[in-house]
């Protein structure tokens, strides 16, 4: 099933769970409840949880599992047209 993915699909899904256990493990290691941290009276992880993880970080996976092979076949396009000559 995943055997035909692009190596950046990869490395999309790493940075994605990556932040997501950072993201984890800082708030389990804070004293008391990380809910108690307020930002104009809302918790800071709904801004954090909302703004980057759920649209910065979407933007950026969708651009770059899209750009990268783009780019690569574009490349290879333009390798195998040149030898051809």
């Amino acid at each position: 099933m995943f055997k035909g993915m692009h190596p950046i699909f990869w490395i999309g899904l790493a940075i994605m769970y990556g932040l997501n256990i950072i993201f984890w493990i800082f708030e389990i290691s804070q004293p008391g409840s990380i809910f108690a941290v307020k930002i104009g009276g809302v918790a800071a992880p709904f801004y954090y949880v909302a703004i980057l993880m759920l649209i910065v970080m979407n933007v950026f996976l969708a651009w770059l599992w899209y750009y990268v092979p783009e780019q690569a076949e574009k490349k290879e396009m333009e390798l195998t047209k040149g030898g051809a000559r």
